[in-house]
């Protein structure tokens, strides 16, 4: 899942990780069902086998996949300026992964 401390390097108005909209422990099709009825526009995950899994071509929100050693944030951070990127460039219902 997405760090609240990755979080911090995104510099756009609201960012949220999942447990701060209350969805932690959610199944990952009831997550995503509650991410396009909360408006949601750009779903950031780092979960190489979600896109394999579930279906994103429908969904109201773009879906960045983020591919990384590890979850920790010394391994995400050197990824701020491709994810800032990305979020420029995601579209409803499609998937970007970085790196």
């Amino acid at each position: 899942m997405f760090t609240k401390k990755l979080a911090e390097l995104i510099p756009v108005d609201q960012v949220f990780t999942v447990p701060q909209i209350g969805l932690a422990g959610s199944s990952d099709s009831d997550l995503l069902d509650a991410l396009d009825s909360k408006g949601i526009d750009v779903f950031i995950i780092i979960d190489g086998n979600i896109e394999f899994q579930q279906q994103f071509k429908n969904r109201k929100f773009g879906t960045i996949v983020i591919r990384a050693i590890s979850n920790r944030f010394l391994d995400l951070q050197p990824l701020e300026t491709k994810l800032f990127e990305a979020i420029q460039l995601v579209d409803r219902g499609s998937i970007i992964q970085i790196p």
